[in-house]
Order: C-alpha cells, then sequence, then structure tokens
C-alpha cells in the first residue's frame, strides 16, 4: 500500500496507461494521429521518384515498417500501451506497400497498366493481402491491442475480394457479393467464438467487419443490379430482425446498430415507394418507423431481463458443516 502523501511508484504511475482505449482526449488524438500517418506515410510511399522506382519504393516502405514497429516497440517497453499498439498497427499498414515492392522486384505484379486486381486474378496481390493478415496477427500476439484485429479484418474482406478472380475469370457483381457474405459470416462466426471464451473486446472488430461485408452485399443486391430488388430486401429483412433479436440476449450493442438498419431499410422502402418525400404520408411514415424504434427500445428495457437472465440455480442454503473425521482404527 502507498504510504499517505508520498508520491506513488512508477509501477503505479504507468498502470493507468494499460486501461483499455477510451473516449478521451489523449486517445482521440492517438488514433487520428495514426490515420493521418498512416495516409501521409502511403502517399510519400507512392511519391517515390521514377527512377529505380521499384528498388526505391521497397527500400522506403521498409524503412518506414521498421521505423514504426520499433517505435511501438520502445512505447510498449516504456508503458505506453496504446500509442504502442498504434506503432505497430502502422507497421501492418506498411505491408501491401512492402509487398508491392517485392512482387515488383520479383516481376510477378502485373505491370498492365489497366489491371484491375478485382477482375484480373493475381497471387501475387492475394499473397499481399495474407501477409498483411498474418502480420496483424503477429502484432496482435506480441501487444494484445484489439484494434489490430481491425486490420486483420480489413485484410480478410479485400483478401477474399482479391482472390475471387483467380478461380472465376473476370466475376460477376453477384459473385462478389457472394463472397463477402461468405467471408463476413465467418468472421462473424469467429465473434461469436471469442465472445464464448470471453474475449469481448476482441470479437467486437469481428462482428463490426463481419456485418459490415453482409451489409454491403445486401445493399448491392437491393439496388437491383442482380434483376429483382426483393432479393436484396427480403433476405436483409431477416436478416436483421434476426440480428436485432439476438443483439439483447448476446449484449452486442454492434448487433443492435446493424440489426435495425437491416430491419427498418426494407420497411422503409417499401413503405414510402411511390411517395414523394414532400408529402404529408412520407413525413407520418417516417413519424411511426421513429416511434416504432423508440418504443422497441423501452420494450426491451423493461421485458429484456427477462429474455437475457440466466436460469436459476439450486437456492444457496447455510453453509454445510464440515464432516468430522472419523476416529483411528483401533490397533492390534
Amino acid at each position: 500500500m502507498e504510504t499517505a502523501g508520498a508520491l506513488p511508484s512508477q509501477a503505479a504511475v504507468a498502470r493507468p496507461e494499460r486501461d483499455w482505449p477510451r473516449m478521451d482526449t489523449p486517445n482521440v488524438l492517438w488514433f487520428f494521429g495514426a490515420y493521418a500517418i498512416a495516409f501521409a506515410t502511403l502517399e510519400l510511399i507512392n511519391n517515390v521518384p521514377e527512377s529505380h522506382r521499384d528498388v526505391w519504393e521497397l527500400l522506403v516502405s521498409l524503412g518506414f515498417y521498421v521505423a514504426y514497429a520499433i517505435g511501438g516497440w520502445l512505447l510498449l517497453r516504456s508503458s505506453w500501451w496504446v500509442p504502442g499498439g498504434l506503432g505497430f498497427a502502422l507497421a501492418v499498414a506498411m505491408v501491401p506497400a512492402v509487398g508491392f515492392g517485392v512482387a515488383s522486384l520479383l516481376g510477378t505484379f502485373p505491370k498492365d497498366p489497366f489491371f484491375d486486381p478485382f477482375q484480373d486474378g493475381s497471387w501475387s496481390m492475394v499473397l499481399i493481402g495474407i501477409a498483411t493478415m498474418l502480420d496483424a496477427l503477429v502484432s496482435f500476439a506480441i501487444t494484445r491491442f484489439s484494434f489490430l484485429f481491425f486490420t486483420f479484418v480489413a485484410a480478410t474482406l479485400i483478401t477474399a475480394e482479391f482472390f475471387l478472380p483467380t478461380i472465376d475469370s473476370h466475376p460477376t457483381g453477384d459473385a462478389f457479393a457472394t463472397t463477402a457474405v461468405f467471408t463476413g459470416g465467418g468472421l462473424v462466426l469467429i465473434g461469436l467464438v471469442l465472445d464464448r471464451v470471453g474475449r469481448r473486446r476482441d470479437a467486437f472488430w469481428f462482428h463490426a467487419g463481419g456485418f459490415f461485408g453482409i451489409a454491403v452485399a445486401l445493399a448491392y443486391y437491393a439496388t437491383g443490379a442482380t434483376g429483382d430488388a426483393n432479393t436484396g430486401w427480403v433476405p436483409m429483412l431477416i436478416a436483421g430482425g434476426i440480428v436485432l433479436l439476438l443483439a439483447a440476449p448476446l449484449r452486442r450493442a454492434t448487433w443492435a446498430v446493424y440489426g435495425l438498419l437491416g430491419f427498418y431499410a426494407p420497411i422503409f422502402h417499401w413503405t414510402t415507394k411511390g411517395l414523394s418525400s414532400d408529402s404529408t404520408g412520407y413525413s407520418f411514415i417516417l413519424l411511426g418507423i421513429g416511434i416504432s424504434i423508440f418504443a422497441l427500445g423501452l420494450v426491451l428495457h423493461r421485458f429484456g431481463r427477462i429474455w437475457t437472465r440466466e436460469r436459476p440455480g439450486p437456492p444457496a442454503g447455510p453453509p454445510a458443516a464440515p464432516t468430522p473425521e472419523p476416529p483411528p482404527e483401533p490397533g492390534p
């Protein structure tokens, strides 16, 4: 225990920096600063002079990767956990640029100026994506910084779409949407497994990213690009309703957000179809949807505890008295 009036020990000072990221001024500055650094660094790499571009781009990318990784490690050693974790996240963001430099030197990266990775399959692109995913996992193993799963999930969603043209030349939009649904569903399942073992903060990124992929695919179907728009609206309504209902027992706000959007977007589409946005009926429909959402919140708050309550166990009785040890057996 600390002595009254004495300065706290170095360990006590450093301990709060190991707290989880939170919405306060330092964390906002750290995260926004990391995003700004990543975009600026990638733009700087992209502006490497054309002379021996592949070599210099590889060297510059490697230099930034090593600098950010070492910087993150030093910050972690100094008990700056969140900035250190963001340093490793910046290093992961450099992996695609490093991979591009390596593939260009090996001559495996497509040289066609009109190359489209979503139409022309390239195993170099797929391997770069896999390398990014692996580096994110290794960085998490070093730091235990959950934000690194954001980079892993993003790389997974993109790499899955890059992989599709390698097995299906010039895939259609329907194929991309189907890939997004299956990839997103797999990520959500991983999130549920992490929830099951008590790693809810790690699971958040799998839920958020997985549902994002599914939502984008269903929104694509809802545009009618593949024919009947109801092939998107109807599954969106069903999936949104299921996700919204499961959000309460799972205690997942992420599920509630996606479920709410997925359930009410089709209702809004169908009920306002053919109405002018300036009409009175349109306004009343918006009002009714808003009231129903508000009322649903009241119902869940009032009765949600019944749904989420664990089954009661046997009533706890008074502690049992210790059983006395039997007397020793008489000897011969």
